[in-house]
């Protein structure tokens, strides 16, 4: 059985991104992203609303433009970070993304 495990999803940058190099030499962005459609569910519209953290990872130039109130589209898998409070969240891991005009 396939384990498919992708995520697309659009919306504006709602923090100051959070960039970092690993000892590696790998480049690391962090932002929020906060989504809000309207989608259709048992035929009838409800209002869809989320903010879940992404981390894009190797992409120095593309994470360079992403700013606070940008618009992107990301797309990745999608797993569980814990937190230093012992906390889990599901944080978004891009291997693609398009900044999205005004």
């Amino acid at each position: 059985m396939p384990k498919n495990n992708r995520l697309e999803l659009s919306g504006i940058v709602t923090k100051t991104p959070i960039r970092r190099m690993s000892p590696s030499g790998i480049s690391h962005c962090q932002f929020y992203l906060e989504h809000v459609s309207e989608q259709i569910e048992a035929g009838l519209p409800r209002q869809a609303w989320c903010t879940i953290p992404v981390i894009v990872s190797g992409q120095q130039e593309l994470s360079y433009s992403i700013k606070k109130g940008s618009k992107v589209l990301v797309s990745g898998f999608i797993s569980t970070h814990t937190k230093r409070d012992k906390t889990s969240q599901i944080v978004l891991h891009a291997d693609q993304i398009k900044l999205l005009g005004e």
